[in-house]
Formats: structure tokens, sequence, C-alpha cells
């Protein structure tokens, strides 16, 4: 553990010497702030007076929500992109082969963001969500999103080959979370096509309020996080 911590100390200082890495960690505060007090100023000062009171009230959570997705994936983002880096350097495969090994690699590029993406996801949402949050909501919304944020960097390392793709990748893995809105903005049967993502369930749920929906969700985040696991341990041979 103890040389699992150092590799991911390591990464953080690569992190804070690079401003662009830097500046994602800082991002989640800064949408934390933009919506718990400019919505409401958006739709109180601005959208009533065109007589558009109280429309985006009724979707106060799903700030919430984009909220704690942008934290899960803009941490494991940053660990994917460490990796990348990493590879680009070619010293990836000998830290692989040093005491704390591939686990210990995993650990603290990918597992520990994760964990830390959950926490300052609890507190970013406590802090920031305009409308107060029941523990079960928020324990579902940690959990998901810091899957979210695991499927995301093995994502970003399994299919790009330099961080110039990855950050192409790491954009496009965005939508993997998005899947979430959709039961509330697509109607119809089109809807269907992506039910093989786990975060549209959760979204069902939230939506339904109905616990099985987290079943589905639950497996479907197993088989994605194996399967890009698997591909992940393929880029290093």
């Amino acid at each position: 553990m103890t040389a699992t911590y150092k590799m991911f100390r390591y990464m953080v200082k690569q992190i804070a010497g690079d401003l662009m890495l830097a500046m994602l960690v800082i991002m989640p505060f800064i949408v934390g702030g933009l919506f718990k007090y400019g919505i409401p100023i958006l739709e109180e000062k601005i959208l009533a007076g065109f007589g558009y009171g109280e429309v985006l009230r009724p979707y106060y959570d799903l700030f919430s929500w984009l909220l704690a997705m942008l934290t899960g994936m803009m941490f494991a983002f940053i660990g994917g992109l460490v990796v990348l880096g990493e590879i680009d350097e070619g010293i990836a495969k000998y830290i692989i082969v040093t005491p704390p090994g591939e686990r210990g690699y995993l650990n603290s590029r990918i597992v520990l963001p994760a964990v830390i993406s959950g926490i300052m996801t609890a507190f970013l949402v406590m802090v920031f969500a305009i409308n107060r949050l029941d523990l079960i909501t928020t324990v579902v919304m940690v959990l998901s999103t810091a899957f979210c944020g695991i499927i995301t960097a093995f994502l970003v390392v399994s299919i790009s080959s330099n961080k110039v793709e990855g950050m192409a990748v790491g954009k496009l893995s965005g939508l993997f979370g998005i899947t979430f809105f959709a039961p509330f903005f697509i109607k119809g049967a089109v809807r269907y096509i992506f039910v093989i993502f786990p975060m549209y369930h959760v979204g069902r749920w939230t939506q339904t309020g109905n616990m099985l929906y987290l079943i589905p969700a639950g497996g479907l985040f197993m088989i994605w996080s194996i399967v890009l696991y698997k591909m992940f341990r393929k880029k290093f041979g």
C-alpha cells in the first residue's frame, strides 16, 4: 500500500506540473458554483423577465447529476491521461514491473482517483446542489458516477495511442454518462437504443423511483468494467 501511495503521490506531482490537468481538477468546483448560484439567477432574473418563470426548476436535480458525472469523469480522466503520458514516455511498462506491480499501478492511476472522485462528488453535491438530495440518491449518485469515471479511464487508455487522442476519446466517453438523461428528454422506442448503458437505467430509476432499475445498472457497470479492464491490460502486453 505504501508503494502504491508513493506512485499516486508521483501522479499528483505530474498533475500539479501540468496546467491543463490542474484545471480539470478545479473545473467541477467552478461548474458547481455556476449551477448553485447562476441557475436560480438565470431563472428568476432573466427568464422570468421574458415570461418563462420556473422553466428550469423541474430540472434542478438533473443539474446535480450533471455535476456529479462531471466530477467523476474529470478525476478519472486525469488518471487516464497520466497513464497515456507515461506510455508516450515509455515508462509505464517499467513502472508495472516495480514491486507494486500491475495491481499497484492500476490502484494508483485508476482506482484511487475514482475513490477520490466519489468523495469529491459527495462533497460537491452537498455544497452545490440546488435542491437538497436524500441519502439514497446521494449514495447511488456517488457510486454510479465513480464507476462511470473508472470506465472512462479504461476507455481513454484502451482506445487512445497518445494523450492527444486521449483528449478526443475523453470527450466522446462523456456520452457514456449523458445516457442518464435519455429517459427524461427522448420519447418513444428510440430511447431503448441506450439500454446497453448503465447510466440509462440509473436515469430510469431517478425518473420512476423503481429500485429494480438499479439491478441492470449494476450488472452493466460490471460488464463494461471487466471488458474494458481486459482491453486496458492488453495495452501493456
